[in-house]
Order: structure tokens, then C-alpha cells, then sequence
């Protein structure tokens, strides 16, 4: 199995729209939707956050520029997950976040192109939308800590979470009356799911194809198991590739299907 890649789905565009919209007349989005549908994994993959985070975590300034390229010059966004713990100071994890992206900005381009690096020291200077994961998890106290940032900076805000956020929100007016746009993320259609299945074997991280398949009733079995849950679709298949594996099997068919789906914990969807 190799290492999956982001399959930019519809639902994945719908959510750029989302977040465009958002930036473009600087509201607070709410973003909501089912466990196991995509929206940290299209979030991160939307700030470059994977790529981003790798640059900014070293504290050696030898380390930092090792690591750094020209991506961290076009930084105009920030993902944040909402701790479970300690979430008292929030507004400071989050400028530290900024603090480092300035930091490594400034640091690559006097290394890089022996220029004054000032124009990055600034809060949020290029900042345009910060994405905040995990709402769920913080309380009214915590909220007035990002409803300042965002009043501060003058920058877009996205939440994300689970279904009910958006009236759960609602309760606190102050904040409420600065979210323009409301997003659900859905699952994937059956058509899509289909369609991932036929041909985006390598994007899901398998070396698989069709002919893989001993039997049609083999993909529809998965369509009707996974209900287009993206995080379900990944587990399964890693299921898969293990009874295959163990079983020193070539084909899939329905029975190993099954077989992977009971030795999956899958609640009720």
C-alpha cells in the first residue's frame, strides 16, 4: 500500500467556493458535516497545511531554512485544531502560529535573496482566512478569543465541526452576527464513490485497478458499506489489503469485502 494522495472531489470544490466566498467579503464561515467526510483533510489540504506546518516547526535557524522553499512566502492562510485541553490562551497559540510563519518568511528571504525580511514581521500581515478545527470543543470564553483576532486583523474565520455547530453558535449573538456563509459537508454520492472506485486506485493509496475485482457486486458492496464516508472508504481498504495479503489472495471479491467489514468497528452512520 502506498501513501494515499488528496482526491479533489466535488464536495472538496464546494468547500473552496466556501472558503473564496469567505475570504473575498471577510465573514466567519461555518463549516459542518458527519465524522469521516473529508473536512480536516480538505481543510489541511487547502492550506497546504501538511507542507506548511513541516516549515515552521523547527526552532534551529539552520533547520528552518534546510526545510523552507518559496511556499512559505505565499502563506495567506492558518489551520488550527481547537485543543481538547488548556484552552485558555487559544489566541496566543494562534499568533504563535503566525509568529513562525513570519519568522521562517523572514529568515528564507534575507537567506535567500539577501533582502530585508521586515515586511513579514508584521501580525498577520498577509493572512487572509484562519480555519479553526475541532469548534466543538471550546466554550463561549474561548469563541471571544477568535471573534478578537477576527475583529482585530480584519481576516475571514472558518469553523469547523459537527452537524448542530451553527445552532449552537447562534447562542452567543456577538459572535453570531459576524458569520455570513454556512457550509455542509456532505458525503460522496454513490456516482463518485463509483467513480473513485473505478479509477482513483492510486489516489486512495492502493495499487489496485478494476480487474482486481473478481465480481462487480464486490464495488457495490463497498458503496453500500461505506455510504461515502471518505475516512471509511480509506479503512476498509486497508482491511482489504490485509486479508489479501494474509490470504495471499489477487482477486476482491464480496466475501473478502464482508470479511474486511467485520473487522472493522463501524457504528451507526
Amino acid at each position: 500500500m502506498s501513501r494515499p494522495t488528496f482526491i479533489e472531489t466535488k464536495e472538496y470544490k464546494r468547500f473552496v467556493e466556501f472558503c473564496e466566498a469567505c475570504i473575498k467579503y471577510k465573514y466567519i464561515g461555518i463549516c459542518y458535516g458527519q465524522p469521516g467526510v473529508g473536512k480536516t483533510l480538505s481543510s489541511r489540504y487547502y492550506c497546504d497545511w501538511d507542507n506548511i506546518s513541516s516549515q515552521i516547526k523547527e526552532i534551529n535557524i539552520k533547520k528552518i531554512l534546510m526545510k523552507a522553499d518559496e511556499s512559505i512566502l505565499k502563506v495567506d492562510k492558518i489551520f488550527y485544531t481547537a485543543p481538547a485541553e488548556h484552552q485558555t490562551k487559544i489566541s496566543q497559540q494562534i499568533d504563535s502560529i503566525d509568529s513562525k510563519i513570519c519568522r521562517v518568511q523572514t529568515s528564507y528571504i534575507v537567506d535567500k535573496y539577501n533582502e530585508e525580511g521586515a515586511k513579514f514581521t508584521d501580525s498577520y500581515s498577509g493572512i487572509k482566512l484562519i480555519i479553526v478545527d475541532e469548534i466543538d470543543r471550546l466554550k463561549v470564553q474561548h469563541l471571544e478569543q477568535l471573534r478578537n483576532i477576527y475583529d482585530t486583523y480584519d481576516l475571514a474565520m472558518i469553523f469547523i465541526g459537527m452537524p448542530g455547530i451553527e445552532k449552537k453558535l447562534s447562542r452567543y449573538p456577538q459572535l453570531y452576527s459576524r458569520i455570513g456563509f454556512a457550509h455542509e459537508f456532505e458525503r460522496l454520492s454513490k456516482d463518485e464513490t463509483h467513480h473513485i472506485l473505478e479509477y482513483k486506485w492510486q489516489d486512495l493509496g492502493f495499487d489496485l485497478k478494476l480487474e482486481d475485482f473478481s465480481d462487480y457486486e464486490a464495488i457495490t458492496t463497498i458503496i453500500k458499506i461505506t455510504k461515502g464516508n471518505f475516512r471509511l472508504i480509506h479503512r476498509l481498504f486497508a482491511q482489504i489489503d490485509r486479508i489479501m495479503d494474509i490470504n495471499g489472495l489477487d482477486k476482491i471479491s464480496t466475501e473478502v469485502v464482508e470479511a474486511a467489514r467485520d473487522s472493522l468497528v463501524i457504528g451507526i452512520r
